[in-house]
């Protein structure tokens, strides 16, 4: 079984993590501060409202951890230092290259233009590269559960943000009452732009057809994708398109996507070769790190060092980057996962 010392060696991709559901304690009290805001509680009551308990029971039940940090991230100061804050703690866990997603229309309660709020967080994207070695990219996330014509208003930001940091799309929130069918034409828009897309999808029980739709209205990637294991014959499809599994094994058992262990795709689909991989999610909600969740898999499966290099390279593919981009991280893990290897 490998050591926690040599996972923290080893260079990582980390594809999906929520900028709102991923804030440092310390970040969570200086936003606060910076609001005027007198939080009055301890860090165990702080994190007490921003982590999901074990008896969480739904998807819906693990969202609601949001609405505790939302009231702090309505200014342009506040989310930039979120950003740079995931930045900084996904460097401790020896991340090279990530992407953070967020909702720019759940931070415009004091006045924030959807334009703003998107740049705040790149500038916050920027300034980590600036201290960390790490490779920071944004993706636009839509909630389902908002009117599609306001979603369709996230849209021209692609066309007024010449910001190399924006790199996609992506649609969260209730895949229960709101399946991806109900978003094939603003998909088309998206997809129509040129913008590359990934999309929550399979993160709860029956909902195994939003894979399917999704990858057919355009999506290079799947967040989460459990309910793959629901569709045997749909499974090699997945694996000749390459398309991605962005798998976050705490928090898929948390929102009771799956229950027990023996129930968990993650090696089933790993040794059909379909493109899995490992990722938070959401740090703080999730009470979660990259390291935690590469111990895990380690732990359940006897994951070794080469497996954990093969799951990079495939992140690494499904990265929203250009080629010449991913032939240099392609290049550096290889070299860097070898040095590992041999001790």
């Amino acid at each position: 079984m490998l050591k926690p010392e040599t996972i923290a060696l080893m260079p990582k991709v980390e594809l999906h993590c929520h900028l709102d559901g991923s804030l440092s304690l310390t970040c969570i009290k200086q936003l606060a501060n910076n609001i005027g805001k007198d939080l009055n509680m301890s860090d165990e009551e702080i994190l007490k409202h921003a982590q999901v308990p074990e008896t969480t029971q739904s998807l819906l039940e693990y969202l609601e951890r949001f609405d505790f940090v939302l009231p702090l991230l309505q200014s342009y100061v506040n989310l930039e230092l979120a950003a740079y804050d995931v930045a900084r703690q996904a460097a401790e866990d020896n991340v090279k290259y990530m992407e953070i997603r967020f909702a720019p229309g759940q931070h415009l309660e004091k006045n924030l233009s959807l334009e703003e709020a998107v740049e705040a967080v790149i500038a916050g994207a920027a300034r980590a590269e600036e201290d960390f070695d790490i490779v920071v990219n944004i993706l636009l996330c839509g909630l389902r559960q908002v009117p599609v014509e306001r979603l369709k208003k996230l849209l021209p930001l692609f066309d007024e943000i010449d910001d190399e940091h924006l790199v996609g799309f992506d649609l969260a929130g209730d895949e229960v009452n709101y399946p991806q069918v109900k978003f094939k034409k603003l998909l088309e828009k998206v997809t129509s732009r040129g913008v590359q897309v990934t999309l929550h999808a399979g993160e709860c029980p029956g909902c195994a057809q939003n894979i399917i739709d999704s990858v057919e209205m355009g999506a290079t990637r799947i967040g989460h994708g459990i309910m793959t294991k629901d569709i045997p014959e749909y499974q090699e499809i997945l694996t000749k398109l390459g398309i991605v599994l962005e798998m976050a094994p705490s928090s898929n058992f948390q929102t009771k996507a799956i229950r027990e262990l023996s129930e968990y795709p993650f090696m089933a689909l790993y040794k059909r070769g379909i493109h899995v991989t490992i990722n938070t999610d959401n740090r703080t909600v999730s009470n979660t790190n990259l390291q935690k969740e590469y111990e895990k898999i380690a732990n359940w499966y006897d994951f070794q060092i080469s497996d954990f290099e093969r799951i990079n390279h495939y992140a690494i593919d499904g990265a929203f980057i250009s080629e010449d981009e991913k032939e240099l991280l392609h290049q550096r893990f290889s070299e860097e996962y070898a040095k590992i290897e041999k001790g």
